[in-house]
């Protein structure tokens, strides 16, 4: 990641988009940032020292994503600026929070590691195929780190399942309808609960398509790979694509 973070900035003539690249390097940024609080408040909760220790790991390495981000940001001549509390962001924050005060361990491993890292991992996999120079290989290399994310989590919560399918589903149903609603919307056609609070001044969506990309095929890429996440952990397809038809468009 240092490596990436010391590239060579371009020339300004390759970044002519850099007022879209700023608002979706904030929503990365921002991301990362809420994924690195997640991991902290999951270390709170864990009994087992080496739980805890991984969790805390996994926190600085999600800040050094953000570090990254905002690095790359400046290589381009951005000033990235994130917020946490932002509409969407926040809701999705509660929603970890709720399962931390209740000290479920599952529940925030579902949230952060099947739902948050499905979208970043997608997102960030499409992003750098169309992001220009050092850019790209800074959303390649973060997308190739959340799969290790995602990879590490799997065995623990196919083990849960296992365990006890109809309960671990329950579960997973409750917090798609909270948590996956709230990721949908963020990536919707359109804004209809007002500004994300993230973006610089209005919504980067509309602009998308002049760096070839567009809120429908991240949401597209972002649910394929959720699904695929759930396909591997045994859940029924017909019954996660009855979850997906019902997600805001």
């Amino acid at each position: 990641m240092d490596a990436l973070m010391e590239m060579q900035p371009l020339t300004e003539s390759d970044f002519s988009d850099s007022p879209i690249w700023q608002d979706v390097l904030a929503q990365a940024v921002t991301g990362e940032l809420v994924a690195a609080m997640n991991y902290e408040a999951l270390a709170g909760i864990c009994d087992d020292p080496e739980e805890a220790g991984q969790a805390w790991e996994h926190s600085a390495i999600e800040r050094s994503h953000a570090v990254a981000f905002a690095a790359a940001g400046r290589n381009i001549g951005v000033d990235v600026v994130s917020n946490v509390d932002g509409r969407h962001w926040k809701r999705l924050r509660e929603a970890f929070l709720r399962c931390v005060a209740e000290r479920d361990i599952i529940g925030c491993l579902i949230v952060q590691e099947i739902m948050l890292e499905s979208f970043a991992l997608a997102s960030y996999a499409r992003v750098a195929i169309v992001a220009p120079g050092s850019l790209g290989k800074v959303f390649g290399a973060i997308a190739a780190d959340e799969q290790e994310h995602a990879d590490h989590a799997m065995a623990i919560l196919k083990a849960e399942r296992d365990a006890d399918p109809e309960r671990f589903d329950d579960k997973l149903h409750r917090l798609h309808l909270e948590v996956m609603t709230t990721l949908a919307a963020m990536l919707a056609k359109e804004c209809k609960d007002g500004h994300c609070e993230v973006c610089q001044s209005s919504c980067v969506k509309p602009s998308l398509f002049e760096v070839n990309l567009s809120a429908a095929l991240l949401r597209g890429a972002s649910l394929q790979q959720y699904i695929k996440t759930l396909d591997a952990l045994g859940l029924p397809g017909e019954v996660t694509l009855a979850w997906i038809a019902q997600l805001p468009v």
